[in-house]
């Protein structure tokens, strides 16, 4: 994200609690002095980089048209072949942010599907639309036409931060395609979202943003989704400065159709737990409980919009857990999705 406010990011972490690479860097530097700390460190980005680099080889990019946006998709495991799963990023973030989880989902038997919605990534923006408005929202329409323009005629839906409220409006709006519905600290059923979310919502910022931000930021904005920023690929890193930076324009508009600096807008929070109430499908939330952009207790108010919905917290773990607990995130996911489909077929 072109976040030009370091400072509001920073103040949104330290609201919470100091971040833990500061604790392990000072235990470290306590007990072996510098050059031991920076061989941890050095080690441990070197594994996560290894572990990411064996799911790479076979994800597939191509870009289709849809509702007149050039869209780009990426895709693992055989179209026709297995249940799809189309997996939705949230506002501000882009397709590689399922990266780490496709090559697993496509082992399992799946279509694993992720894409860039319209202004992110490399897909075009929308132009002037509704992003979550409650008359006739884009997104919703939006993963339908990608659904159609993939010939895909049902999917589980998995969708993160904003983009679970994109995944439970595009399944309330078409209940007969979506086999079920994962969220993945998922916006929408809760109130209260990151100080520095909101202050982004103020008039002025994108101007702002223009005027001082640098790319750099990004990257610490990126952090903010982390418990642990050692685990975050360096490639999640150069990403945030290639399309976190540019798409910044677009997220605010996006983020202000949903969010104000009082948190989430009253009339658009019920008319989204009005529609995800609807869904009677098979529900599951996963949350880190360290998430520090949309609060674990959310979980609760999931919960009471969604009975059915099965839930699973992830410890010591953010905003985005199917990267960083990705082993822990497919422990959740992936019996979630072999019950659905089992009781599918009953």
């Amino acid at each position: 994200m072109r976040v030009g406010m370091l400072a509001l990011a920073d103040c949104g972490r330290t609201r919470m609690h100091r971040h833990p690479l500061v604790h392990v860097g000072v235990l470290a530097l306590g007990a072996g002095g510098i050059g031991r700390a920076i061989a941890l460190l050095s080690e441990r980005a070197e594994v996560v980089e290894e572990h990411r680099a064996q799911y790479m080889d076979v994800i597939r990019s191509k870009t289709v048209n849809v509702m007149g946006l050039r869209t780009r998709v990426l895709e693992e495991g055989e179209a026709g072949g297995g249940d799809p799963v189309v997996m939705i990023h949230g506002v501000g973030g882009w397709a590689e942010n399922w990266r780490e989880v496709m090559s697993p989902i496509a082992r399992s038997g799946r279509h694993a599907v992720a894409f860039d919605l319209p202004g992110f990534g490399q897909s075009d923006p929308p132009g002037d639309v509704a992003h979550f408005g409650p008359r006739d929202p884009f997104y919703p329409r939006f993963v339908g036409a990608l659904l159609d323009e993939l010939a895909i005629r049902s999917a589980h839906l998995v969708g993160n931060s904003l983009g679970g409220a994109v995944a439970f409006t595009a399944a309330v709006s078409q209940p007969e395609r979506t086999r079920s519905l994962a969220l993945v600290a998922g916006g929408g059923v809760g109130t209260d979202v990151a100080l520095f979310l909101r202050l982004c919502t103020l008039p002025g910022v994108p101007t702002l943003s223009r005027l001082f931000g640098r790319p750099e930021q990004a990257r610490e904005v990126l952090r903010t989704c982390f418990y642990d920023s050692r685990r975050i690929p360096a490639s999640l890193y150069d990403e945030a400065v290639r399309y976190g930076y540019p798409s910044f324009g677009e997220f605010v508009r996006a983020l202000r159709s949903g969010v104000t600096i009082f948190g989430v807008r009253q009339s658009v929070r019920e008319h989204w737990v009005a529609l995800a109430s609807r869904f009677a499908g098979p529900v599951v939330v996963i949350w880190g409980r360290e998430d520090r952009v949309l609060p674990v207790e959310h979980v609760a108010e999931a919960g009471h919009v969604m009975p059915q919905a099965h839930v699973e917290l992830i410890d010591a773990c953010g905003h985005l857990p199917q990267v960083e607990r990705t082993d822990a995130f497919l422990a959740a996911l992936l019996p979630f999705l072999d019950r659905a489909e089992a009781a599918a077929a009953a």
